[in-house]
């Protein structure tokens, strides 16, 4: 975890002067337990903004894709990231990322599954993956919405970029949807909290 926390440091550093980035909300974040976090997806560089918005360290998805390179590889291991194979239903990654988080650390997800650049985030972009993780592991789910004014359809260098992080859902919150909520329903349950907020603050 400390070269996890260096790394932090250094990508913080960086948002703040390339991106003037403000984070609002950091008191929504449960202070112990495992819990999932995500966020809307358009850049690269989101990650960051995740990891430098949360105080926790988190251990993030990313397609395996990015592994072909020694260098990536080198770069995945420091930041604790999870690969998964994209297009297809990686069980293995999916039962890592769940034990990650039942024994009590935090992992970050983007729900979208791909980056996409776009004036506003949609709930139905999301896949069942989110739901999935939640029903199986029961976490609390922690919306983390990306903003980056209206005139920009993804974060854009020297432009401010806002980050909140809205208000825990709980299991007893997502499992009460319905009788027997989908991992499909769960994830656009939760991923509407995004939207809500992108619409709502997303100006500038």
């Amino acid at each position: 975890m400390k070269a996890y926390r260096f790394v932090r440091i250094i990508a913080l550093a960086f948002i703040r002067v390339f991106y003037r980035v403000e984070i609002f909300g950091r008191e929504n974040e449960p202070a112990e337990g495992g819990y999932i976090a995500f966020s809307n997806h358009s850049s690269f560089i989101d990650p960051a903004f995740t990891a430098c918005a949360v105080k926790r360290s988190l251990f993030f998805m990313a397609k395996s894709d990015l592994e072909k390179h020694a260098f990536m590889r080198w770069f995945f291991r420091l930041c604790n990231v999870v690969p998964i194979r994209r297009g297809e239903s990686d069980i293995t990654a999916l039962k890592k990322t769940c034990e990650i988080v039942t024994r009590g650390d935090c992992v970050g997800i983007y729900p979208q599954g791909t980056r996409i650049a776009c004036n506003a985030p949609e709930p139905e972009t999301a896949q069942a993956g989110l739901g999935l993780m939640a029903m199986r592991t029961k976490a609390t789910l922690l919306p983390v919405t990306v903003c980056y004014g209206k005139k920009n359809k993804k974060p854009m260098l020297f432009r401010k970029v806002k980050v909140y992080i809205g208000k825990p859902i709980t299991y007893e919150e997502y499992s009460s949807l319905g009788e027997r909520p989908s991992s499909r329903d769960i994830a656009g349950y939760a991923f509407t909290k995004i939207c809500d907020t992108f619409n709502e603050k997303n100006h500038g």
